[in-house]
């Protein structure tokens, strides 16, 4: 039994490797244009090129080793049971459960290394690809000019963007703040319909020039009164010393993606302390109400307002009527602030769903490792007697059910829409539904149930009508 099972892995374990190594490839292409786009277009050097995508294979690998498990049991299987090794094995007594425990074993291993590994290396590496992209952009702020965000090329010019076209440097609808010195309160306002970025790297300047747009600002500081507003065609801005010596930060703040379990495990205690504050505010905002109401309506409540009034020569009705406006006021008021605390408690709570959707992902992934093998041994079963097109259909079909459960799983958490526990297990959940009666029936007839062809069905019931 030990020389099939180590038979069964050596056969298993070439497919998984070749799986491995395309997956991340084919994972990687995306990465691959950018390490282009950094060192030959962008002008960044290539050891830092280079380290921006050995530090990229640290998420690749995460998601291409299992993907990699269905790929080799697949073909590994598949083989055995084409070459008629797996009827051999069934025929000398071996049960296909008895033949597939050492990959269930080996899967096992490999969700226990894949959780470490998700848990230590994985943030660390993230971590490192984060600061490593912010300096590349202190160095070349250039790359850093996204669409929708506010950058600053200086701390004198921030520029605004909606959009760019990286391969040409074409931007539009672009905003320009430029300040006389650091914390201007009153900064230049260039706006242009669009322009275009030319980087100079020989010169170390960044030349912006303009189109169809308005230059708003106040020519004299001492005079806030004073506006100026200048309409042009065309203007030009350069910005000197654009491009940096490179320097390493020793940034220390972390995204969820860059933090183990431990970490993620506080950031969600902490962001469900936050709800419990608001929870606390809000209780005390209806106190506060409530209390001022009842003033205003309690008997005695009411008799000292009223006494309070005569003193200073006022109409009851009219003390009582200022009281009920005052209280409408906090009222109001109270309402307002409750609105604030309820968008603040939804921002919390999304964010702890986005540190739990991180913290779970760290083990749904690995651990569908042993699904795969459970789906992929019948699959495999089935494609030696279908044919190899059989089994990838299947697999790309299971490709595509586990991620789409899981990436709009994630979409959904993080909007609060849905548990994060829910979305990220319920791809393993279903995916294990389908495959234990599938494992069940292959282990007992040794094939894959056929599925119904009513095609066929038709064809036959013709066929027996036309010989009566």
């Amino acid at each position: 039994m030990r020389l099939i099972n180590r038979h069964l892995l050596t056969a298993t374990a070439g497919p998984f490797v070749f799986g491995w190594v395309v997956i991340t490839f084919l994972l990687m292409i995306d990465v691959l244009f950018r390490y282009v786009d950094l060192f030959v277009t962008k002008g960044v050097p290539f050891l830092l090129a280079t380290r921006v995508l050995g530090l990229s294979l640290g998420h690749t690998f995460a998601l291409s080793v299992p993907m990699a498990v269905l790929v080799g049991v697949l073909m590994g299987v598949g083989q055995l049971a084409a070459d008629h090794e797996i009827t051999a094995m069934r025929a000398s007594g071996l049960s296909l459960w008895s033949i597939a425990r050492p990959l269930f074993l080996a899967a096992a291993l490999i969700t226990a290394t894949q959780a470490a590994y998700n848990h230590y290396v994985y943030p660390r590496s993230n971590h490192l690809l984060v600061n490593l992209l912010q300096d590349i952009g202190r160095q070349k702020p250039m790359l850093e000019i996204r669409e929708h965000q506010f950058t600053d090329l200086n701390d004198k010019l921030t520029i605004y963007v909606r959009h760019k076209d990286d391969r040409t440097g074409v931007i539009g609808e672009v905003s320009i703040f430029e300040k006389a010195q650091p914390g201007d309160p009153s900064p230049r306002l260039t706006i242009a319909a669009r322009g275009r970025i030319i980087p100079d790297h020989d010169q170390n300047l960044l030349r912006i020039e303009l189109e169809d747009g308005e230059i708003h600002e106040i020519p004299d500081a001492q005079k806030p009164g004073t506006y100026q507003l200048t309409r042009f065609k065309r203007h030009s801005l350069v910005v000197e010393h654009m491009e940096q010596d490179f320097q390493e930060s020793d940034r220390t703040a972390r995204g969820d993606r860059e933090m183990d379990l431990k970490e993620l495990r506080a950031a969600m205690r902490q962001e469900i302390g936050h709800q419990d504050d608001v929870r606390a505010r809000v209780r005390e905002l209806a106190a506060g109400v409530i209390d001022e109401q009842w003033k205003a309506l309690d008997a005695d409540g009411r008799d000292d307002l009223i006494s309070a009034g005569a003193a200073g020569d006022r109409p009851p009705a009219q003390v009582l009527d200022g009281r009920f406006r005052v209280t409408r006021q906090k009222v109001e008021r109270a309402l307002e602030q409750d609105r604030y605390q309820v968008r603040l408690f939804e921002s919390y709570q999304m964010k702890a769903n986005k540190y739990g959707v991180e913290y779970h992902k760290k083990f749904a992934i690995p651990v569908a490792c042993v699904v795969f093998v459970l789906l992929g041994v019948p699959m495999a079963v089935a494609g030696s007697r279908s044919g190899r097109g059989i089994s990838v259909s299947l697999a790309l079909a299971v490709y595509l059910i586990y991620y789409a459960f899981l990436m709009g799983g994630e979409k959904l958490a993080d909007r609060g829409k849905l548990d994060p526990i829910v979305a990220m297990w319920s791809a393993n959940v279903v995916l294990t539904a389908i495959g234990i009666p599938l494992f069940a029936h292959t282990v007992r007839e040794g094939r894959l149930p056929d599925l119904p062809r009513p095609w066929r069905r038709r064809a036959v019931h013709d066929g027996t009508t036309g010989a009566h």
